[in-house]
């Protein structure tokens, strides 16, 4: 540096430092020097300790060239500033800042595509929120995000503009304007290069479409690039699980039309070729279960290749290990390819780690419930070894209840073990009382009122309480029961019910007869296992009946054995009850069940030294097969069986008892038979005419023996957002079934009566609803079979109330 060059800085220097200030960051640099006191000016919204954190220097440190520039830098840094200048007053520091505006709140106008909680979900994750200072350079890089976001939807046409409205104390509004435009429809989707599958067959296996069917009311071609990644994962995965190992999606293409209302996508595949299973070995520390886990290694050699059910094994050969308590195991599947023969060796690792133990269970977010309720439902206990087995069978018990909306089991670390872990169940109640009820009028029932009152979950003590009544013109009745499931320790039941009805059919389109019956009955169960359970129940019943019209046919073939000495059609029964059901649940839930299957046997009969003696047996059965993993479709299959009958003989007449008709069973409904009246299917009263002749009335007498079967479908409902799923279920169903009399042959009555092969059969769709006010069902179902005397009713609906 020459001579006059420093001559001249040295002058600017001292005429500075006689001004008592510096210009720039540079001027405070032109020579070090030991920082005397920092002053910060401009502060509102941020503190002046934040401020001196900051900075790299603090009183009494020496500040350099380097340091100055480094303030400068993390001043900016902080994101609290729009303007930082650093003065010298002597050896002081001065630091005058402006400080960048608060958001006040943000606000969104013009979106109807996207719901604003999504689109604010977008912005926060970068930064703009209410209460953060504004940086224009991150708002402008939201609006670009905001777009892409958009066009990632289809919509290319989207534009956001931000629009600020300035507030005093340096306070500041954002609204977010959007231009959404069209959404861009595809057009036409191409799959290249492949050979060993038709492009149709691969277009089935995608979300996305290029055609919309007419049948199909809910069917979009709209564009979302979400999707578009999810339906390249299921054609790789498609090829992959039927051999073709190297399956490889080469590029992907994504062309827009110049009006931006338009798509064309174009995927390039390569297949490669099919390969098989060679050899499969299991490998590494198998402990003492060798056998058992070569036992679970289902995969045949010569077998096409299948890549899930080579992670289905992997995830056998873990669960089987996290019942012994190795919850940390690892299992891979390490491929070896012969490219000779097309096959994959397969050697599956295992690694099954320390055996971990469970050292105490907490339960969290029980309001209602008490503790006990939920713990006596857990079958992995304190101090044991983990097992996933053991979790998997709480959270099933746990779901069955019926008072949970969801069920979760989590580990957490117990202390600084590395082999011990806490639990953590957590709970989400539902309503678990209901109030049913309903108002109608008929010509032949009149005003019908309807109420009850259950509770599934009593104070929490997980005890069941009901009490239920209807009553219109022709019936009155009322019942109240309570029920504990865990009566003792081991979980044997007690529960018992008081009931009276009271039926008058002299009015009603029913079979006419008076029935008065009291009655009172205790029962008792326990379980054989985890999925099966036993109940027994005894009873008594005092049961007046009376014929209250013109005689009919199956009630005289009743009476002309239980007529009473005065020889009028009445009679009063005193009968002591028993039943017996046997109920094996493997159902993933109690409520909306999506995968598993039910069965439920059960025989009623009055014992020997009752005044009438006869039994009821009845079987049901339901099944539930997923369809993927989410369980979002599914199929469902369920049917019933029942016959009815007398059995010993009388003392008086030797005779056989028989089932009184008042005993029959009905069909037809929203349960079983939907699209037809309730109880409109089968048999029908037969009276005598006035020249003697018989002939069936249009009375329902019911009969003896019935089938009934269902086949549904259920999919996802249509407009039901993902955080309501839960609580709406939407079936496709087919309904068949048939009800009999098999003493028909015995009446001499010359008329044709029903028959097991004479069915009807309906179908249609139905929709339930866990509302808030209660389980709501409705459905719509034709008859696509009907016989003669069948009543049909196209829309079905019952309505209740939960609290």
């Amino acid at each position: 540096m020459s001579k006059m060059m420093k001559k001249t800085k040295l002058a600017l220097l001292t005429s500075m430092v006689v001004g008592g200030l510096s210009l720039t960051s540079t001027s405070v640099n032109a020579e070090s020097f030991v920082v005397n006191d920092i002053k910060v000016q401009g502060l509102n919204r941020v503190s002046l300790g934040a401020v001196l954190l900051a900075l790299p220097v603090k009183q009494g440190d020496l500040i350099t060239e380097d340091t100055t520039a480094l303030a400068m830098k993390r001043l900016y840094q902080t994101g609290n500033f729009d303007d930082v200048t650093l003065l010298r007053n002597n050896n002081d520091i001065i630091i005058t800042v402006k400080e960048r505006p608060t958001i006040g709140k943000v606000d969104f106008a013009g979106n109807s595509q996207i719901e604003s909680t999504a689109l604010k979900d977008v912005i926060e994750r970068q930064g703009l929120k209410a209460g953060e200072a504004l940086n224009i350079q991150t708002l402008n890089e939201i609006k670009r995000s905001l777009e892409d976001f958009y066009h990632s939807a289809g919509m290319y046409q989207a534009n956001v503009k931000p629009v600020l409205t300035y507030l005093p104390r340096n306070r500041v509004d954002v609204k977010l304007e959007f231009t959404e435009g069209v959404s861009a429809k595809i057009e036409q989707i191409n799959i290249v290069g492949n050979k060993a599958f038709d492009e149709d067959v691969l277009l089935a296996q995608m979300q996305l479409r290029d055609e919309e069917p007419w049948w199909n009311f809910f069917a979009s071609r709209k564009y979302d690039a979400q999707k578009f990644g999810a339906d390249l994962e299921s054609l790789r995965s498609y090829y992959q699980n039927r051999g073709y190992v190297n399956f490889n999606i080469k590029n992907t293409a994504v062309e827009v039309t110049p009006d931006k209302k338009s798509l064309y996508l174009t995927i390039g595949v390569s297949e490669g070729d099919k390969y098989s299973y060679g050899n499969v070995n299991l490998r590494g520390n198998t402990l003492k279960y060798d056998l058992d886990m070569q036992k679970l290694i289902t995969l045949k050699k010569g077998e096409v290749y299948n890549a899930s059910d080579v992670a289905k094994i992997e995830e056998v050969l873990r669960d089987f290990l996290g019942k012994y308590g190795y919850a940390n195991s690892k299992v891979k599947a390490y491929p070896s390819f012969n490219e000779d023969s097309k096959s994959v060796d397969l050697d599956f690792f295992v690694e099954p780690g320390a055996r971990i133990y469970v050292a105490q269970i907490f339960v969290t977010g029980n309001t209602v419930t008490d503790d006990t309720v939920i713990r006596r439902e857990l079958r992995q206990m304190d101090g044991t070894w983990l097992s996933n087995e053991a979790i998997d069978t709480s959270k099933t018990r746990l779901n069955r209840t019926g008072y949970f909306e969801t069920v979760d089991i989590k580990t957490h670390k117990a202390g600084t073990a590395t082999d011990t872990v806490n639990l953590e169940t957590v709970v989400k109640e539902q309503p678990t009382g209901s109030i049913s009820g309903g108002i109608g009028y008929g010509t032949n029932s009149g005003m019908m009122i309807q109420a009850g009152v259950s509770q599934n979950n009593v104070f929490g003590w997980g005890t069941r309480a009901t009490i239920q009544a209807y009553d219109n013109d022709y019936r009155q009745h009322i019942e109240v029961g309570y029920t504990d499931p865990y009566f003792t320790i081991d979980q044997i039941s007690l529960g018992g019910r008081i009931y009276y009805d009271k039926f008058e059919g002299d009015q009603a389109d029913v079979i006419a007869y008076n029935n008065d019956t009291i009655g009172a009955e205790l029962s008792t169960g326990y379980p054989v296992s985890e999925k099966i359970y036993l109940r027994y129940s005894l009873g008594f019943e005092n049961t007046k009946i009376k014929n209250a019209g013109r005689p009919f046919l199956q009630g005289m073939y009743f009476w002309q054995h239980y007529a009473d000495d005065s020889g009028l059609l009445q009679g009063t029964f005193n009968n002591y009850t028993s039943s017996f059901t046997f109920t094996r649940n493997n159902l993933d839930k109690s409520v909306f069940p999506t995968d598993g299957s039910k069965q439920v046997a059960s025989i009623y009969a009055t014992l020997p030294t009752s005044d009438l003696q006869y039994y009821k047996l009845s079987a049901e059965t339901h099944h539930y097969f997923p369809l993927d993993n989410e369980h979002n479709f599914v199929i469902g299959i369920r049917g019933r069986i029942a016959y009815g009958d007398g059995y010993g003989k009388m003392d008086s007449t030797n005779a056989d008892h028989t089932l009184p008709y008042f005993e029959n069973f009905y069909l037809g409904g929203t349960e079983w038979l939907r699209g037809f009246r309730h109880n409109a299917i089968g048999p029908k009263a037969v009276y005598y005419g006035s020249g003697g002749e018989k002939y069936f009335s249009d009375e329902n007498a019911g009969g003896n023996a019935l089938w009934a079967t269902s086949l549904e479908f259920f999919v996802p409902t249509p407009f039901v957002a993902e955080a309501y799923k839960r609580q709406v279920r939407t079936a496709l169903f087919m309904d068949a079934g048939a009800l009999w009399d098999t003493k028909s042959s015995e009446y001499n009555s010359g008329l044709q009566f029903p028959t097991a092969s004479d069915y009807s059969v309906s179908a249609g769709v139905s929709l339930t609803w866990l509302s808030p006010i209660g389980p709501l069902v409705f459905s719509f179902a034709k008859a696509i079979k009907q016989n003669d005397g069948d009543e049909t009713e196209a829309f079905n609906f019952n309505i209740g109330g939960q609290f």
